[in-house]
């Protein structure tokens, strides 16, 4: 056949290969050049002359890669098989089913190549046991407060913050690390918050009312201590709260 200088259609084997077609009345024609590299051919010119049905060649221009106009062979589909029964590379067979299988139905239905897109990984989100252990967690951090539900909505605000999801879309498996570090540092927090309030309900019981002390100067430490609460308490109640919340977690983080 004569040499044409319609622009071929270029795709990828195994992400290394590059092999040209041009369609001719709607079929495929491949570069014999770009074949017989991915089969191990090294000598094309002699799988030319020898291996194939000169019936099922043609000759076309391309431009190589330094942007030179140069004329090479493409075989159609039979001859393309021959070439590669010849081949003994493992990747013959790959290659043969790759063309089969993806390219060449690709092909015949939308006339080209369409590389399979990519398709992302769908997002696991948490469950409805993983909220409900969540929800767990921030009751136990938020109970015990009089504004228990202002605790509440704060906590969940701040774990929202933590890994950037907004409400009300759910929480995904992978951020369940984030989420656990985000209640940990909480619960040094409210355990600071909930030692230092009962110390300070317990020094009013002790100081103002049974001992008569005054109670300016009283409520004065009391508001001294709240400010320090964020800071580390040994106090036995802060200790056993902090030993059962993080075994709360560390269930918790098992999930992921």
């Amino acid at each position: 056949m004569t040499a044409l200088t319609m622009k071929p259609i270029s795709f990828t084997f195994q992400e290394r290969h590059n092999v040209r077609i041009k369609l001719i009345d709607n079929e495929p024609w491949f570069c014999l050049k770009d074949v017989c590299e991915i089969l191990g051919l090294l000598n094309n010119r002699k799988v030319l002359k020898n291996q194939v049905d000169k019936n099922g060649v043609t000759r076309s221009y391309i431009i190589d890669s330094m942007g030179r106009k140069q004329e090479t062979a493409f075989v159609n589909e039979p001859n393309l098989y021959r070439v590669i029964f010849r081949s003994n590379k493992p990747e013959a067979k790959q290659f043969q089913d790759w063309v089969f299988n993806e390219v060449l139905p690709s092909i015949r239905k939308t006339g080209k190549y369409e590389h399979p897109k990519h398709q992302p990984e769908a997002r696991e989100l948490l469950t409805a046991d993983d909220t409900s252990h969540l929800s767990r967690l921030i009751w136990t951090m938020a109970n015990g407060f009089r504004f228990e539900r202002s605790w509440t909505q704060g906590i969940w605000y701040a774990l929202r913050h933590a890994t950037g999801v907004e409400s009300p879309q759910n929480f995904e498996v992978n951020q369940i690390p984030i989420i656990a570090k985000e209640c940990e540092k909480i619960y040094n927090f409210t355990n600071g918050v909930k030692e230092a309030i009962y110390e300070a309900e317990k020094q009013a019981v002790r100081r103002v009312l049974r001992k008569r002390e005054d109670a300016d100067k009283v409520l004065a430490e009391m508001k001294q201590l709240l400010e320090e609460s964020n800071q580390e308490h040994t106090f036995v109640l802060t200790d056993t709260l902090a030993r059962w919340q993080q075994a709360e977690i560390q269930q918790f983080l098992q999930r992921c």
